[in-house]
């Protein structure tokens, strides 16, 4: 192979390639800066319309609506300074498993979240918490 076709030949490569990883990356970083400001806008457009948002700890399954509605109740909580750090685990088709940690200005939580992402929208989004502590993360 000539070397000056290189370019071309990575060019046409680089169209071909499904976007997926960085982007779905990209959904999850603004999905958590968005969740540490309880920027309902951003949110809102991270969500499908017909999203599932499920806390199984405390047996909870949100519409879109019904997430967005709560998030009044997350900023009393959650309060000021709290940060959010994440780990991308596991990559299992639409779906994205990745280690959370909130940190509160008291306390602080180790979550395991599984998020299913298509055509650019969280569709559903699974949390169970795995421990009271950051140690993991």
């Amino acid at each position: 192979m000539k070397l000056h076709r290189l370019p071309l030949i990575l060019a046409i490569v680089a169209i071909t390639i499904p976007p997926s990883l960085a982007e779905e990356t990209d959904i999850l970083a603004k999905w958590f800066d968005a969740l540490r400001t309880a920027d309902r806008e951003q949110l809102s457009d991270l969500l499908a319309e017909d999203a599932r948002v499920v806390l199984n700890d405390i047996g909870i399954e949100q519409t879109k609506a019904e997430f967005l509605d709560s998030l009044d109740a997350w900023e009393t909580a959650s309060g000021k300074g709290t940060d959010i750090r994440y780990r991308l685990e596991e990559e299992l088709g639409t779906t994205k498993v990745v280690t959370v940690c909130y940190e509160f200005p008291g306390n602080s939580v180790l979550t395991s979240e599984r998020f299913r992402i298509e055509k650019g929208k969280i569709e559903q989004s699974d949390q169970s918490q795995i421990a009271e502590d950051c140690d993991d993360i």
